[in-house]
């Protein structure tokens, strides 16, 4: 059986360390930077502790011989960083109540929002809350759709639930708490409204891929903290995948430590974390 000393010696095969990361850029789309091995152990070890893998070749050999995404979705799950939180970085949700929603025009009667690193839910519902709140619940629930989308199926799961621990609660604003969520039913959980839950959709996607699904046109994209992960070819493919599935005056949304800068996309600065779709691009300028 293999034990914690053959662990180590599994990770420092520096050619198997190569090829898995190489795997999980080209498959996933993730870029694992040189020097980041304890990442990859941290994250891959109990796949190869449990016998499940005999080394990282091992793995690499599986994920390439994969004939369905079964293996892809674990190594998504693992590789994958899940931590969030409810009404992260509030200055987005602020901005979103005072600029953005009172421009928005419902196509086809619809305002459509995506959540694109959706996770476990709480930025999908941390938006649902504040639309809810500045257009009046029955406003929200003929006009709001909201997809959010996440690489990891088990982190949807448990979007679609909508259930969480009180300690994720005293993120939220007291008067939303009250407006928009119950008990769970157990002790030490919550759970988000149906009203709110009803507006939501969530469905596996990998950024990576070539062209999203997408028949409707997005008014407001969110995709914040996901961007680290990407190298400059992958952000920009993506930006631009986002500017093809969004209306002519769509926001986008990413994280206030990111930025767009130097990305040839369609997408013009406004605030940290803030663009605006360019109605005449001139690419670069971000």
């Amino acid at each position: 059986m293999i034990d914690n000393s053959d662990i180590d010696k599994v990770f420092k095969d520096q050619k198997a360390i190569d090829r898995i990361r190489y795997l999980i850029h080209r498959r996933l789309g993730i870029h694992i930077k040189e020097g980041k091995e304890s990442l990859l152990r941290q994250r891959l070890w109990k796949l190869i502790l449990n016998n499940e893998y005999q080394d990282l070749n091992h793995l690499c050999d599986e994920i390439e011989r994969a004939q369905d995404s079964n293996i892809l979705l674990r190594l998504a799950t693992l590789i994958s960083t899940n931590h969030t939180y409810f009404f992260r970085e509030t200055t987005h949700f602020d901005f979103l109540q005072t600029t953005v929603v009172k421009n928005l025009t419902p196509d086809n009667g619809k305002i459509r929002f995506w959540s694109a690193a959706a996770s476990s839910g709480e930025e999908a519902y941390s938006l649902c809350m504040t639309l809810a709140e500045i257009m009046g619940i029955d406003r929200f629930s003929r006009e709001v759709a909201l997809l959010g989308t996440d690489i990891s199926q088990k982190v949807l799961d448990a979007a679609e639930k909508g259930i969480y621990t009180v300690e994720n609660f005293e993120k939220i604003p007291s008067m939303y708490r009250m407006n928009y969520t119950e008990s769970a039913g157990q002790e030490g959980f919550f759970q988000i409204k149906q009203v709110l839950r009803n507006a939501c959709l969530f469905r596996r996607l990998n950024l990576n891929m070539c062209k999203y699904p997408f028949k409707q046109k997005f008014h407001v994209i969110f995709c914040r903290n996901v961007f680290i992960y990407f190298d400059h070819a992958t952000q920009e493919a993506i930006c631009n995948e986002f500017a093809r599935v969004s209306m002519p005056d769509a926001w986008l949304f990413i994280s206030q430590t990111e930025t767009l800068r130097n990305l040839n996309v369609p997408w013009k600065y406004v605030n940290p974390g803030i663009y605006r779709k360019a109605l005449n691009p001139h690419y670069g300028d971000q």
